[in-house]
């Protein structure tokens, strides 16, 4: 297969749902209800794409998330955990497939003059060092522009039993004992019950001094086809102690934002929370739960907090740039590091 055998198309938004619901790698990032508010966010638009065999057979798709610069037409497009390519009717992409895929993206990338960026899917099965191999390849270089993503994943295909033996026993102990303490659990869409989560959310951050580049209140207000957005809260004696949000797209649910009170420190309810969320993850189906990203070096106490839940640590391809040959590349990349720098002096 090469690039030249397969052919692109545009996907229109109403579309898009039902074409991205195909694959398996599919992601809340690579959602319409998601990308739209993110492009949003930040002044950018959406374009969706999907690649076909020469037998009209989609084996990749992707959303691009594109945002130009003024007065030149031509900006980044960023693809965030895609391009999607294991579609649930053919079998996983070899490295051929995926020389062909990111070649058919590099000579869109070429005709349409964006800078493209692409960070794809994380999962426990790749081999990093050949998709780097495989991206160097066909003209795509890593870059620090865009954030790279680590995170640990949990399979949900494994019943209960096997799940708690996969448990680290140092997790597993306080697990045991948040499941003595007579902890309540509530689980809600996030818009019946944002408010709740979002008093605890304060209170945790007024006293860690955190503050995330994306809160949670983005994400409150989310609402489409192909995106799931629920809240967790642990409960004792009437109050809420805890409480953790769940987005679900495809078949992988990610933990988005997360607070325990002191109360629920002293009981566990951390533990509590991860562990129910990882039963109501396998219990909606789901095939995977990715537990939203770890940082050993800013954020150690976390990461091994996340590590020791069983699940495979794990670090996404890329991200990856691919600059057209042009001189708009030059000019591009100079917009944006003028524009940083300006962000930079602002916070």
């Amino acid at each position: 297969m090469t690039s030249a055998s397969l052919a692109l198309r545009v996907v229109t938004p109403d579309d898009w749902p039902g074409l991205s619901a195909a694959f398996d790698d599919l992601t809340f990032e690579q959602s319409l209800t998601y990308a739209r508010a993110a492009a949003e966010r930040i002044g950018a638009r959406v374009r969706f794409i999907a690649l076909a065999d020469p037998g009209g057979q989609t084996v990749a798709a992707a959303c691009l998330r594109i945002k130009t610069v003024p007065g030149l037409g031509r900006g980044i497009a960023w693809v965030a955990a895609g391009p999607l390519m294991q579609h649930r009717e053919r079998p996983d992409p070899g490295p051929e497939e995926m020389r062909a895929v990111l070649a058919a993206l590099r000579a869109h990338a070429q005709d349409t003059g964006h800078i493209l960026r692409l960070r794809l899917p994380a999962s426990g099965t790749q081999d990093i060092a050949a998709t780097d191999q495989l991206a160097t390849s066909e003209g795509f270089r890593p870059t620090g522009r865009a954030a790279p993503y680590r995170t640990v994943i949990v399979d949900c295909t494994e019943d209960e039993e096997t799940l708690m033996r996969g448990l680290h026993g140092k997790w597993r102990n306080p697990l045991r004992n948040a499941l003595k303490a007579g902890i309540e659990l509530e689980c809600r869409p996030i818009a019946d019950c944002a408010n709740r989560f979002h008093a605890l959310y304060q209170q945790v951050q007024a006293a860690k001094g955190f503050a995330p580049d994306i809160p949670p209140e983005f994400y409150y207000a989310l609402k489409g086809p192909d995106f799931s957005h629920e809240v967790l809260i642990a409960r004792k004696d009437g109050a809420d102690i805890a409480g953790m949000t769940i987005g679900r797209a495809g078949g992988t649910g990610v933990y988005l934002f997360g607070a325990t009170s002191e109360a629920g420190r002293r009981l566990n309810a951390g533990h509590f929370l991860m562990w129910q969320a990882i039963l109501h993850c396998r219990r909606q189906g789901m095939k995977c739960f990715d537990l939203g990203g770890i940082d050993p070096e800013t954020n150690p106490s976390v990461t091994r907090f996340k590590q020791r839940t069983g699940g495979v640590d794990t670090t996404a391809p890329g991200p990856y740039e691919f600059r057209p040959a042009r001189l708009s590349s030059s000019l591009i990349g100079a917009a944006e590091t003028l524009h940083a720098r300006i962000k930079a002096r602002k916070r």
